[in-house]
């Protein structure tokens, strides 16, 4: 009787949240003009952090997001586990030209709130990327089963266009100051929900959007699961524009971490499979991830990723 009441505190806790952090995004992005109105399809992607395990699982199987995965996806997560991670990354972005290199600690060992904090930086030629985008976050446990996350984050991103004369003017794609907030539930051992609003400050730009997304995930067993994620763009177009996807994983031999995904932005008319391997041990992980666009467009993403476990 007890976990029957447990469980049905976390649903009830969850929709609450989900409702409140719905009604957050709704009124942040009611006053804004869409920077997408007359783009359609062709409407920019966000500049989204991504890790290389959730890049390698379609839309990043959120709700069960740990480590630095977290820290991109879902800051309620931050808490989930006994660790101290620090992990640096290069994303290779062909859509604007850029790569972009990264560093993340994240800490749910020191103190009984989990935090963590990133950076990245981006490089190019002429038309590519510039700028910096930062993230700091907190995840607070109301139980075992139970948390709340909260983040901010700054960006400021140009692109140097190049004019008919042959000279460069940069053009600011981004810049200001947003925040992120999640809730995440585990009602069982297999199961784990999580309901986020991203970038909920509305900083007035295609590649900063809120988002509001709701993930589930499923544990098979000690080394596999599935994911699968619904995520809303609510300020981009006039009226919301969603993406789903979703993964799995398998963990071989306790040390190389399979994966593979889908993901499907409807608004934009895209389409991407993707993949991932790695290795984990006790002290070190590593893993590289790629992003195939199969309709609406034919660019490969790369993400390779290092961290060190101080714990």
């Amino acid at each position: 009787m007890m976990l029957a009441q447990t469980r049905r505190l976390s649903c009830s806790c969850f929709a609450l949240c989900a409702a409140l952090l719905g009604l957050i995004s709704l009124v942040n992005s009611a006053h804004a003009t869409p920077p997408c109105a007359a783009l359609g399809s062709k409407c920019p992607r966000a500049l989204s952090a991504e890790s290389a395990r959730g890049l390698a699982l379609g839309t990043g199987a959120r709700a069960s997001a740990i480590s630095t995965s977290a820290l991109d996806y879902n800051p309620a997560a931050l808490v989930v586990g006994h660790l101290y991670h620090i992990e640096g990354s290069v994303d290779y972005m062909p859509e604007f030209h850029s790569v972009a290199l990264g560093g993340q600690v994240v800490d749910s060992s020191t103190a009984k709130i989990g935090a963590g904090v990133g950076l990245r930086g981006f490089l190019s030629g002429n038309t590519g990327l510039g700028g910096i985008d930062g993230r700091l976050a907190l995840a607070f446990p109301f139980s075992d089963a139970i948390s709340l996350g909260v983040g901010g984050r700054y960006i400021s991103v140009n692109q140097d266009v190049q004019l008919p004369n042959g000279n460069v003017k940069p053009n600011k794609l981004a810049q200001g100051f947003t925040m992120d907030a999640s809730f995440r539930v585990q009602p069982s051992q297999m199961l784990m929900l999580s309901i986020s609003s991203l970038n909920f400050i509305n900083i007035d730009s295609a590649y900063v959007p809120i988002l509001v997304d709701t993930s589930a995930s499923v544990l098979l067993g000690q080394y596999a699961g599935i994911g699968v994620d619904f995520i809303s763009d609510m300020t981009s177009f006039k009226k919301p524009a969603y993406t789903v996807g979703g993964g799995g994983e398998l963990l071989v031999a306790s040390s190389v971490p399979l994966r593979a995904g889908y993901a499907v932005d409807i608004e934009r008319k895209l389409q991407m499979l993707t993949g991932g391997i790695g290795y984990t041990d006790r002290y070190v992980g590593f893993d590289i991830s790629v992003q195939q666009q199969v309709k609406g467009g034919s660019e490969t993403r790369i993400l390779a990723a290092f961290r060190y476990y101080v714990h």
